[in-house]
């Protein structure tokens, strides 16, 4: 294995090819994606599927909105086209989240 120095002028998507690294911001949906699943497995009357839709009452203070957890969960089943119903075939889910996102900085 060679060193890469910043002088080389390789790019973060070359490195990671080379290295075999998985796209972070596709790990990072995946995983959200792994959660979310086990989360909707779950008892309706459980503390984590109770939890997933709690409302915070209150005002934030002035500036961007914080992305809420189920906020972001939504905006990945958008990227991958994909809805909560199909959560419930679990092998179904494993495959369709298992795949990066085409055209999203693969």
């Amino acid at each position: 294995m060679s060193i890469v120095r910043w002088q080389d002028k390789i790019t973060n998507v070359e490195v990671r090819r080379t290295c075999g690294m998985e796209n972070l911001e596709h790990r990072l949906r995946k995983t959200r994606m792994r959660w979310f699943g086990h989360v909707k497995h779950r008892d309706k009357n459980s503390i984590l599927r109770r939890a997933m839709e709690l409302e915070v009452k209150g005002r934030r203070p002035v500036g961007r909105p914080k992305k809420t957890w189920s906020k972001v969960v939504e905006e990945d089943m958008r990227k991958l086209n994909i809805t909560e119903d199909m959560a419930e075939d679990r092998k179904q889910w494993r495959q369709l989240i298992s795949h990066p996102t085409p055209g999203v900085g693969n």
